[in-house]
């Protein structure tokens, strides 16, 4: 698997697949259009898995007093898997939703506040509020009153020539050439598209946890715990 390949690489390598002059005056006009088609393949597939390189945790310290809280620039808000407090040595997952009933217990409106944070939610101006509001700031020294976002982060910018795309090349490349190839009729655009899919197939199941199987296995499957998991979905 190649990641970080630069824009510009990306570009010569998918004009030698669709059969293009690599002549960089030759494709001038048509830069702005190769680059959108592989912005767009990356921005399918990063949003089609959720890549474990791609995997990011994020840390917001908790303040006394304060309610919001910004997300973190580079996390995107769909794709949050799990959202933690630490309390003393250990971080605990906080429960989704803020309803009525806590705001009884605790009310943010009225300033009330507790140590530690129960529960999260995210605001429509894509804030995070926490509840109950924070009695003390996070300590820098035990880590506690952190709180530690997981998810997906977002791609990075794939404009410049410099710029390194997020994902597999040869997965971005054989799917654009497939659809330019398709596109000009040539013959061969099923093959790239198969190629395309089983390049897509590979890189998949090399990142999904396999289960390991034991032969004549008589002893009582270990009992594992289960994680707690805050997922956040967009309504």
């Amino acid at each position: 698997m190649a990641r970080g390949v630069t824009l510009i690489k990306l570009l010569n390598d998918l004009r030698a697949e669709c059969r293009i002059s690599l002549n960089v005056a030759h494709n001038k006009q048509e830069r702005d259009p190769q680059v959108i088609a592989l912005q767009r393949k990356q921005e399918w597939f990063w949003n089609d898995f959720a890549w474990p390189h791609l995997r990011v945790e994020r840390i917001v310290p908790l303040q006394a007093g304060q309610r919001y809280y910004d997300m973190p620039e580079d996390l995107d808000i769909d794709r949050i898997t799990k959202i933690e407090v630490r309390d003393g040595s250990v971080y605990e997952p906080l429960e989704w939703g803020v309803s009525a009933e806590h705001y009884a217990a605790y009310d943010s409106e009225l300033d009330q506040r507790a140590d530690p944070a129960m529960r999260v939610q995210i605001t429509e101006d894509e804030q995070l509020e926490v509840w109950p509001i924070p009695e003390t700031n996070a300590d820098a020294t035990t880590l506690s009153g952190n709180v530690k976002i997981t998810g997906i982060r977002k791609l990075n910018p794939l404009v410049e020539d410099a710029d390194r795309a997020d994902l597999d090349d040869q997965l971005l490349i054989l799917h654009c050439a497939a659809e330019y190839l398709a596109a000009t009729g040539a013959k061969d655009a099923q093959v790239k598209l198969d190629l395309a899919n089983a390049r897509y197939l590979k890189l998949r199941s090399g990142l999904m946890p396999r289960r390991v199987y034991k032969m004549f296995d008589t002893s009582q499957p270990e009992q594992r715990r289960r994680d707690s998991i805050v997922t956040y979905k967009a309504t």
